[in-house]
């Protein structure tokens, strides 16, 4: 039988935490990984402060993007008087008003989660069904259930 501990040195160095070891006639493999969903995907992390492939650049879940965008569009909309209110808004664009209502709470996400978003490193777990349903209205409150450090003292 071969001496592999050099080999197995070297694979321990290169791959934190992934175990190979017989049973019998099978060999196993262990890969600490965990599950998340992004952009309505699927996605296995490695659970490893070095990634084993080279890490790509994130996108930005266009979903959320796109509906910032659109809500703060909406918003300056209403604050120039081009349209009276949400409710006129709504008749004119084909929606209903609570739907617009629902968008426009965007524009008072805190401003390091929305640069967040825009750099496609938003907080786990955030979706757009979930901004508008359940989006708390200060930011301290924001950061505590999306789990981010404040950017500055004076975004409070």
């Amino acid at each position: 039988m071969r001496d592999t501990s050099a080999i197995e040195k070297e694979q321990r160095r290169r791959y934190p935490g992934i175990t190979v070891r017989r049973e019998d006639e099978a060999v196993v493999v262990r890969i600490p990984a965990r599950f998340r969903r992004r952009n309505g995907r699927q996605m296995i992390l490695l659970n490893s402060e070095e990634p084993i492939e080279p890490k790509r650049e994130r996108e930005a879940n266009q979903t959320l993007v796109e509906a910032i965008a659109k809500a703060y569009r909406w918003q300056e909309q209403i604050e120039s008087g081009e349209y009276v209110g949400a409710e006129d808004l709504a008749q004119d664009i084909g929606v209903d008003r609570t739907y617009v209502a629902r968008m426009l709470r965007l524009t008072s996400l805190a401003p390091d989660i929305v640069e967040a978003i825009i750099r496609g490193d938003e907080p786990e777990g955030i979706s757009l069904e979930k901004l508008r349903k359940g989006l708390p209205v200060g930011w301290k409150e924001q950061r505590k259930v999306w789990r981010r450090p404040p950017a500055s003292p004076d975004f409070t």
